[in-house]
């Protein structure tokens, strides 16, 4: 709450411009919507029908009459559908300018011109326009609090004489006048709840105590001070926020049978109030009076005598994942009046992501979903891979909706998973594109969420092996074979993305002059192996063999890295033996072999060193 500092009025300053017309002032808040600038001339002052009215501020044109017509046109742009003047000014003999659409900026001087129809000045008049500015002071309280202080000290000594009134949002509050102190809050309900000091004027104190508050208490508190002919000497706005309550945060993980949202008060509260919990805004419990109404088919709970324990907390109960959201419980008085306010954010937090991860080739992997708590026979449980149905089971209806080439089931679960509390889910006949997240969600028979948890699949590609030979070789073999019985497939091996062998319903192809050859018989028994004939050194790279099924799905793959070393023709090879107390250098022999083995026997103390130039 902010300290309360001797008041004084601001306003806008305002230029006084020289003249010898009369000039008056005009003062508005800067809260009203208009504002009306006078001017009126005498029944002596005789003005003929073809004189010109014309406003001006500083050089800005606010309003023209002329030739019996406001001239609209004539108007600076700041000013357009923002002024009026009576339709007859020379017959009424008031030329006065209603000013709209108030903006701070439009204080300052406002000079009215007649001329006659040669231009000449018949009459003028200065209207000094201001526009008080509203000191505005901030109170924070936290709901629960009895009373609250809005201050408005004041420096200087007033009549004794003066009216104030406290307003809130334009309803007065409480009125003061001499020898008068009254709370003036309208029924029965706000009765005795504002409060000013003894003798304000003395004391130059007019703050307003309010007690006994309210969530709806919140707002704008105006104080307005009048002298007996009723202008307006001081004002002073406050801004007093209601602070509800902190929002608490409750976390808990499905599964669960119930949680508790925590409400617990420090005062008394009246025995004829209205408790409601509501989640996003749907009542889901109701207390009033010793009446307690779940509205949510019994899930909710309040302990008994809420007022006495001072605990309005609520028991949820047989949690879904879609009780997560914001809970408020709000407490009206029997008049409708909000008297207290709590949030309670609840998050259902899904069961722990977890990984599952396999080398392609095997038959099967298992992903596993074991819960604690039973569920009624009634639920449905669904697992879907990438928001595709993979299985589905329910009392009665255990459904595989994923099946391989030959249609046999590629999913199964253990049988009465219900009463095993093991939802896991057994994926078989692996392949490649089998990857990704796999997510089991359960629901009740209103198809709402129970129970979520998700699965990330892995598939893994066997490691790269490394195949060496020499250039010259007449082949080399690229191995490839797995368990799995292949029917119907497409085979593709690369070279660096390039293609060179493609196996296909028997046929095969080779994309490099003939030098690959795969085996029609041993693919049957999974070997997929290619050779590749009369090697040269760009043979060299990374070779990848791809297996599709006939539905295009990648099923196996596999890289192997192939290196093609030039072939050595010779090695000149020295053996230098250095004598750790007389070194000598003697080269001891000169070999040449194809093999590019060489085997030397050495005593110790000597230090060997290959010297070799191949191709």
């Amino acid at each position: 709450m902010m300290e309360d500092q001797p008041h004084s009025l601001t306003s806008v300053c305002l230029i006084v411009l020289s003249s010898d017309y009369p000039v008056e002032m005009v003062e508005v808040e800067q809260e009203e919507k208009s504002v009306l600038l006078p001017f009126k001339v005498t029944e002596e002052d005789d003005i003929s029908q073809d004189v010109k009215v014309e406003w001006k501020r500083q050089n800005m044109i606010v309003h023209v009459y002329q030739n019996n017509e406001h001239q609209h046109l004539l108007q600076d742009q700041d000013y357009r559908d923002r002024t009026e003047m009576n339709e007859d000014p020379h017959r009424t003999k008031d030329f006065s300018l209603k000013l709209k659409d108030l903006q701070l900026s439009d204080h300052g001087g406002y000079t009215c011109t007649v001329y006659n129809k040669d231009g000449y000045i018949l009459l003028q008049k200065v209207v000094l326009l201001n526009i008080t500015v509203l000191q505005v002071e901030m109170v924070e309280v936290t709901q629960g609090e009895k009373s609250v202080l809005l201050p408005f000290r004041i420096k200087d000594d007033l009549s004794l004489d003066v009216t104030l009134l406290w307003r809130h949002e334009k309803v007065t509050v409480h009125a003061y006048q001499r020898g008068q102190n009254q709370s003036v809050l309208i029924g029965q309900d706000y009765e005795g709840r504002t409060e000013m000091k003894k003798d304000p004027l003395n004391n130059k104190d007019f703050s307003l105590t309010l007690k006994d508050l309210r969530l709806t208490d919140r707002g704008v508190y105006t104080c307005t001070v009048h002298n007996k002919d009723g202008h307006m000497l001081l004002q002073k706005a406050v801004t007093l926020s209601v602070r509800v309550l902190q929002v608490e945060m409750v976390e808990v993980t499905q599964g669960e049978k119930s949680v508790l949202l925590p409400f617990r008060i420090k005062d008394d509260l009246p025995v004829d109030v209205t408790l409601l919990w509501r989640h996003e805004n749907v009542t889901v419990h109701t207390y009033q009076r010793d009446q307690y109404q779940p509205d949510i088919q019994g899930r909710t709970e309040m302990n008994k005598d809420p007022l006495t324990t001072k605990d309005l907390s609520l028991t949820l109960k047989d949690l879904h994942l879609t009780d997560s959201g914001v809970y408020t419980c709000t407490v009206y008085n029997k008049d409708g009046h909000m008297l207290l306010q709590k949030s309670v954010t609840l998050s259902v937090r899904e069961y722990q992501l977890e990984m599952v991860e396999v080398t392609q080739g095997k038959e099967f992997v298992l992903l596993p979903f074991k819960i604690k708590e039973g569920f009624t026979q009634d639920v449905k449980v669904e697992w879907k891979h990438k928001n595709k149905m993979v299985h589905e089971y329910q009392i009665g209806k255990d459904q595989c909706h994923l099946k391989g080439q030959d249609q046999k089931q590629r999913t199964e679960m253990k049988k009465d998973p219900l009463n095993t509390k093991d939802l896991s889910l057994t994926l078989k006949d692996l392949h490649l594109t089998d990857s990704g997240v796999y997510t089991c969600t359960v629901y009740n028979k209103d198809g709402h969420m129970l129970l979520r948890k998700s699965v990330t699949l892995s598939v893994r590609v066997p490691e790269v092996q490394m195949v060496e030979t020499v250039k010259g070789v007449q082949s080399v073999l690229l191995p490839f074979t797995t368990d799995i019985k292949l029917q119907d497939v497409t085979a593709e091996w690369k070279h660096e993305d390039r293609k060179v062998h493609i196996y296909q319903r028997d046929q095969n192809q080779s994309y490099i002059q003939r030098r690959t050859e795969v085996k029609n018989e041993q693919i049957k028994n999974g070997d997929l192996s290619l050779t590749l004939k009369d090697l040269h050194l760009t043979d060299s790279g990374v070779y990848t063999c791809t297996v599709y099924n006939k539905d295009g799905h990648m099923l196996l793959q596999k890289s192997v890295t192939l290196s093609v070393r030039g072939e050595c023709y010779s090695c000149l090879s020295t053996l230098q033996i250095l004598s750790e107390k007389d070194p000598i250098k003697q080269p001891v022999m000169q070999v040449k072999s194809k093999s590019n083995q060489i085997t030397f026997i050495v005593t110790s103390h000597v230090q060997v060193h290959w010297y070799s130039t191949c191709e």
